[in-house]
């Protein structure tokens, strides 16, 4: 059984999306970069997991192809007015 746990790609996104979390945990805490930098790293993180949560756990890959392209459009959307709100 456990060798079957890691060809299901529900859960291969599962450990995806927690070495993100860890990844950007460390971008905010030992970076040695700018805060600006660091700040928009998190966030493109953040809206790659929100990507893949929708696409995988919320069946966004199942759904119309229009339903799709409004879902990613919304994520490049706000991803960029949050980004452009932090660096100002």
């Amino acid at each position: 059984m456990p060798s079957n746990l890691f060809r299901n790609t529900t859960t291969l996104v599962w450990s995806g999306l927690i070495v993100a979390t860890l990844m950007s945990w460390l971008v905010g805490v030992g970076h040695g970069l700018g805060e600006g930098f660091a700040g928009v790293v998190i966030l493109l993180i953040a809206f790659v997991k929100v990507r893949f949560v929708g696409r995988h756990f919320m069946e966004v890959r199942h759904a119309p192809l229009g339903l799709a392209a409004v879902f990613d459009a919304w994520i490049v959307i706000v991803a960029a007015a949050l980004i452009g709100l932090f660096l100002v």
